[in-house]
């Protein structure tokens, strides 16, 4: 990664960062310029920046309507299509006709949004006038001068025949009627002269009356559920008018799209600008370009614009932005790498190591060699007919080499879909009858693998040209933790110890000799001589946390042994029932087809979930810093196009993903 620093003249300023962005190569860093706060300052793009963000949430309310009331079936594995320049230019000269579109789009939004709410307060009305539906006098009926006349309700609780005879027997001059009754409430009316109203009230009141009011509607409640009914209507009438409209306008989607990937590009472009130093005159950019594209940057700028341009590596004690470059195998684990942090820029890139040890350990968990041909031709297919985005198509890319080592284990193994005639030819050795010889190697997988970690420890080491840290702290390590090894062969499942004691007396020597190259170089960061030589002291309990992370490797054989055990099974089931021939056949394929589906995901979930588990936990433990920042370049970053100039070539001149 090489430093950039470009000098320019401001008027020239918006359209250099323009280029920029189409190079997709130069990441802009911000300038610290305290020094000269009073001389610079930075563009005043935050109006700007604020405008872009409100449109670009607008844009993307319209498209979500869309989204809604008219879909669009998608590519599978393909979120963006392909657009030429003069395609994607022809759209934003006409950009006002697009925002029209868009207000169009919002303010139906909007209009269904009250259509829907205005349905719902009808529906509620007319559920709240169904109770009254027999009633034959007006909604707006309250009285003569000397009478009162009202609406309510009293809870069912009350006896109705009662409060009949009560209100017969008290009050001569009143009148009343039930409605409608249900499991809750009466619904009645009543008529009492004015003189009675309050002593009446009184009554009702003490049997829970409550008064019943109808706002704003006049007639009778039959001729008020009528116009609800043909209001809700011309509603529902409405709606799918305005959803053909919308409807309408969605057949030019895509230049709503297009219109969101230009307010996406201007929106990445100020957040950039706001990073630049200027002068009224002048301006400065500062930033990262990989090493292999800076003097192609370089020419592409100076040719275009009165810009000086420097190139300079970084400093012996300067961090810069991280951008893996793998190939093959090695590029496969990268999406796992990302998972769980990027290396430190002054670190190895370990995915060459890594990615071949986690394709291994998954094809060992994963262990069924019928589940990775399956495995290998769904990614192998996905990879071959399909236009997947960089993300995608790397962990595609580690599927497919993840199923071509399950085959591979399930070969060694003899496993291949839980079929038992098969396990007689396995190359190897069938790990579901020898358990404890599959333990044993699955610890000795581990070692290797830890040990892979701590040659890259060594490795950083040496490049940082500190060669005796690599030796006393990884080169000791292993003398040390070798010699424990071998102390612990007798221990260890299916090995024979009377074969193994020369190997457990040259670890005893190895272990005595590691021990004491640890006790005297491990503490020599201390200042004194007794703080050393118990820094060393201590540095001999590690080995304890080294044999918990050998342990942690029998996972191999309980995932594989889950996956063989488990496909045994479901092979028996489907042929355990005693039905005719016809529908025993078609049970047993419903239950081959159902259970090895089940088993072939949760294992290889389990397997991946596993593997990347070794890697974080005792692979990286060994060397990983980690806590790098990713190369983040100034480019076209799009959410529904792919732009591609006119003679089909990627837009951009330099290409870094």
């Amino acid at each position: 990664m090489n430093k950039i620093t470009l000098l320019g003249m401001d008027y020239q300023r918006e359209a250099l960062t323009k280029t920029l962005m189409e190079l997709g190569a130069v990441e802009i860093s911000e300038v610290i310029a305290d020094d000269y706060s009073e001389l610079v300052e930075n563009p005043k793009v935050q109006e700007e920046l604020s405008r872009i963000e409100t449109e670009l949430a607008e844009v993307d309310s319209s498209l979500s309507c869309l989204k809604k009331y008219s879909p669009v079936k998608k590519q599978l594995f393909k979120n963006r299509r392909d657009v030429t320049v003069s395609e994607f230019n022809k759209v934003i000269k006409n950009i006002g006709r697009v925002r029209d579109m868009v207000n169009e789009i919002l303010q139906k939004e909007e209009h269904l949004v009250s259509l829907r709410s205005e349905e719902n307060r009808l529906n509620n009305l007319y559920i709240s006038l169904l109770p009254w539906k027999e009633l034959n006098a007006p909604l707006e009926y309250s009285g003569t001068k000397k009478t009162v006349f009202q609406y309510g309700t009293i809870p069912s609780i009350n006896d109705w025949e009662l409060i009949q005879s009560e209100v017969s027997e008290k009050f001569p001059d009143a009148y009343i009627e039930r409605i409608n009754n249900d499991k809750d409430q009466h619904y009645l009316f009543f008529i009492v002269h004015k003189e009675s109203e309050q002593e009446f009230l009184s009554y009702l009141q003490s049997k829970g009356y409550n008064r019943v009011t109808f706002s704003n509607l006049t007639g009778t409640v039959a001729y008020n559920m009528d116009r609800i009914s043909m209001r809700i209507e011309e509603i529902s009438a409405e709606r799918e008018k305005t959803i053909d409209n919308i409807k309408d306008i969605g057949k030019d989607r895509k230049d709503l799209e297009i219109l969101y990937d230009w307010l996406l590009m201007e929106k990445g472009r100020l957040e950039a600008t706001e990073r630049i130093i200027k002068t009224k005159k002048v301006f400065l950019i500062t930033g990262w370009v990989p090493e292999r594209y800076a003097m192609e940057v370089k020419k592409i700028i100076e040719s275009k614009y009165i810009v000086s341009v420097e190139i300079e590596e970084p400093a012996d004690d300067e961090e810069f932005p991280v951008l893996l470059e793998n190939r093959g195998i090695a590029e496969a684990g990268e999406p796992v790498m990302q998972m769980y942090s990027l290396p430190n820029s002054r670190e190895i890139d370990p995915n060459t190591v890594m990615a071949p040890f986690f394709i291994i350990l998954f094809g060992i968990m994963f262990s069924d060699g019928g589940y990775g041909l399956i495995l290998a031709l769904l990614s192998g297919i996905i990879l071959w007919r399909f236009e997947l985005e960089d993300s995608m198509r790397k962990f595609m890319k580690l599927m497919f080499f993840c199923g071509l080592s399950t085959m591979f284990w399930g070969l060694m193994f003899g496993g291949w879909f839980g079929i038992s005639s098969l396990v007689q030819y396995a190359v190897w050795f069938d790990m579901v009858s020898e358990p404890e010889r599959m333990l044993s190697w699955s610890l000795l997988f581990g070692i290797i693998h830890i040990y892979a970690g701590f040659a890259l420890k060594a490795a950083n080491l040496i490049r940082e040209k500190k060669y005796l840290d690599a030796l006393f702290d990884v080169g000791f390590v292993y003398v040390f933790y070798t010699g424990a090894v071998l102390c612990l062969l007798p221990y260890i499942p299916a090995i024979n110890a009377g074969k193994a004691a020369p190997l457990v007396n040259t670890g005893k020597y190895m272990l005595v000799i590691g021990g004491v190259l640890l006790i005297l170089t491990q503490g020599r960061s201390k200042k004194n001589i007794f703080s050393k030589l118990a820094g060393g002291l201590f540095s001999l309990y590690d080995v304890v946390g080294f044999l918990s992370d050998v342990l942690s490797y029998s996972r191999l054989l309980a995932l594989g042994l889950a996956t063989s055990i488990i496909a045994s099974i479901i092979n028996e089931i489907s042929f355990m029932f005693d039905f005719p021939i016809v529908l025993k056949i078609i049970l047993a394929a419903a239950i081959l087809l159902v259970g090895h589906t089940v088993n072939f995901g949760i294992n290889a979930l389990g397997a991946y979930v596993h593997s990347c588990r070794l890697q974080y936990l005792e692979f990286f433990g060994k060397f990983f810093t980690g806590g790098g920042q990713a190369f983040s370049p100034l480019k076209i970053n799009t959410k529904y196009t792919k732009l591609k100039s006119d003679a089909e070539q990627e837009i951009m001149p330099v290409h870094t993903a």
